[in-house]
């Protein structure tokens, strides 16, 4: 399992999602919020944006609407008074030039375009029939504006406000104009007090620079200068915020058509960086302040789940482990008021005191149990072994007495018999004694099997060998025996549990293991015999075996008996190995262990 995933997987990493899901909705309404303040101050930067405009506008409109109400007198003495005076009168137009200082020029044209009358001396005839102003009013009932221009008679920057005066058929009679001097406009301009940054424009119907003032020099922009994104809004009547690209700058432009001045846009232009830098400055402020608060929320909520759950659970973990374990004595120790998790550990400490003295029962009735097997183990050798000389000493010495008495008879027939007789009597007594032969024989073989005599008299190694050779006799089975060292005489119940581990091995090899050969190894280490049985038969799973036969049982019983160890070991194919280590002492108080 991925080391992230069990981390998860942990109370304390489920706490943390959990945490994490709960604070969710609070970092998504935060986040909304934030989004919100900065679409709120992009908003009032908009807004201050438009504020800067409008009053920008009063002042320039304030000019403006000047030109175009000298422009309406004008057109309305030229059509009530004598207009050939008017128009052939050079000094008339001057003297209006010179109560009006934002003006360029003051011109009557010719409804072909032909300047007729200027305020402004001409060095020579001049047509302006192509331009915009004079082209726009031709078609119209209405002062028109026109576009920068550099004037054909001052040769200056000048922006043309141009009216068409009508006879009665409303046919064109003069064309009359008034010439806005940009420069003079640039000054006014210059004037106007704008926030930090902010650059003030303003443009005819193509987009071209009439007059600008900024709060620094960063961006260079001059009179004339064409910003395309700004060409066509002047017509429209709401306006529009655009972005353009100028002095290697971008800008957001705030953009207004001036009132009454058709074709003329004022904008307001924002460096994009510094415009969106305060917005976000905003967003990520309050973005931060939330993941601050977020953070020192999920912060305490771990130390308080560390302090007032985790660890509670914790020792509860461990204190379950450590019963697991075998350590029926630990118990958890929670102070009040820690509500389920005390109803918990209450109930783990009365599970745990339950569990301890159910263990205890069973342990000792096991030892009870252990202590009635080793007397039943003790008594039935002990009655074996009495049965065992009983048989042997007494029942084989009053069939030894038979046969010979027999004998005896037979003789005292032999004497007394007729030739006849001599030969009956002599097959029937022969049948008596064969049949006392086979029952002292039978006597024998049990008393051995009870207990065998070699043991008491001849010591366990010679006991073991015997039986090897008697079974190499009776199965053809080659067994190697080697035991060396062995101290005689041992402890009648070791010698004898060593003789029946092996008499039970060597049983269960001649029935299952399929063997041809047999090692039985005795040897002696300080206070402990070590025994060892192995053959070259078929073996088997020994996990398969999982307590093994009642063979295998009597067998661990048996070295349990004298507290001793008890061990096999097998594969398929490969043989069994059995071993056992017995103590050369037994101890018959203690509680034995055995391996299997």
């Amino acid at each position: 399992m991925p080391k992230f995933l069990s981390t998860f997987l942990t109370l304390r990493g489920r706490l943390v999602f959990l945490i994490c899901l709960a604070t969710l909705p609070a970092i998504l309404f935060a986040f909304y919020l934030a989004h919100t303040e900065r679409t709120s101050a992009l908003l009032r930067m908009e807004q201050d944006g438009h504020h800067v405009i409008s009053l920008m506008t009063r002042e320039h409109l304030n000019q403006m609407t000047g030109a175009k109400s000298l422009l309406r007198w004008l057109s309305g003495r030229l059509a009530r008074q004598d207009s050939e005076t008017l128009i052939s009168d050079p000094h008339f137009l001057a003297a209006l030039l010179a109560g009006h200082p934002q003006l360029g020029n003051i011109a009557i044209l010719a409804p072909d375009g032909e300047v007729i009358n200027s305020a402004y001396p001409l060095e020579s005839s001049v047509n302006m029939h192509e331009y915009d102003a004079v082209q726009r009013a031709l078609h119209s009932q209405e002062i028109e504006t026109g576009t920068y221009v550099i004037g054909p008679i001052v040769k200056r920057p000048l922006l043309h406000l141009a009216y068409a005066i009508r006879d009665p058929r409303s046919r064109v009679r003069w064309v009359v104009f008034v010439a806005i001097d940009l420069k003079w406009l640039e000054q006014l301009t210059k004037t106007v007090e704008l926030p930090t940054d902010h650059i003030l424009l303003v443009t005819d119907r193509e987009g071209r620079i009439l007059t600008g003032s900024a709060t620094s020099g960063a961006v260079d922009f001059s009179i004339g200068t064409k910003v395309s994104e700004l060409a066509g809004l002047a017509a429209q009547q709401d306006g529009k915020t655009v972005s353009a690209q100028m002095g290697g700058q971008s800008f957001y432009f705030v953009t207004a058509s001036m009132l009454d001045m058709p074709g003329i846009l004022v904008a307001n232009a924002l460096p994009q960086a510094q415009f969106t830098r305060k917005a976000n400055d905003i967003f990520y402020r309050t973005l931060g302040l939330l993941g601050l608060l977020t953070l020192f929320t999920v912060v305490s909520v771990l130390i308080v789940e560390e302090v007032a759950l985790l660890r509670v659970i914790r020792a509860l973990s461990q204190a379950t482990q450590r019963f697991g374990d075998g350590d029926y004595t630990v118990r958890i120790d929670i102070p009040r008021g820690y509500g389920e998790l005390q109803d918990m550990a209450v109930a783990f400490n009365t599970m745990a005191a339950t569990l301890m003295r159910r263990h205890q029962e069973v342990m000792e009735a096991h030892h009870q149990l252990e202590r009635l097997t080793r007397h039943l183990q003790v008594a039935r050798e002990t009655e074996a072994q009495r049965i065992s000389r009983d048989l042997h000493d007494e029942v084989g010495q009053v069939l030894t007495s038979i046969k010979m008495d027999l004998v005896h008879f037979q003789n005292k027939c032999a004497h007394r018999a007729s030739p006849g007789t001599d030969s009956v009597i002599s097959e029937s007594i022969g049948a008596i004694r064969e049949k006392i032969d086979k029952t002292v024989a039978f006597i024998r073989r049990l008393a051995s099997d009870l207990r065998p005599p070699v043991l008491d008299r001849m010591g366990l190694s010679s006991a073991i060998d015997l039986l090897a050779r008697g079974l190499e006799t009776d199965a053809g089975l080659v067994v190697d025996v080697d035991t060396c060292d062995i101290p005689e005489p041992l402890d009648w119940l070791v010698s004898t549990t060593l003789y029946r581990i092996v008499q039970e091995s060597l049983t269960n090899i001649l029935r299952h293991a399929h063997a041809s050969e047999v090692s039985v190894g005795l040897q002696r280490t300080d206070g402990t015999l070590h025994l060892s049985v192995q053959d070259n038969g078929s073996g088997f799973d020994v996990s398969t075996q999982k307590g093994g036969t009642l063979g295998l049982a009597g067998m661990r019983e048996r070295a349990r008996l004298v507290g001793g160890a008890f061990a096999i070991e097998s594969e398929p194919g490969r043989g069994t190995k059995i071993s056992v280590s017995v103590p050369v002492v037994p101890s018959l108080d203690d509680a034995y262990s055995v391996s299997a």
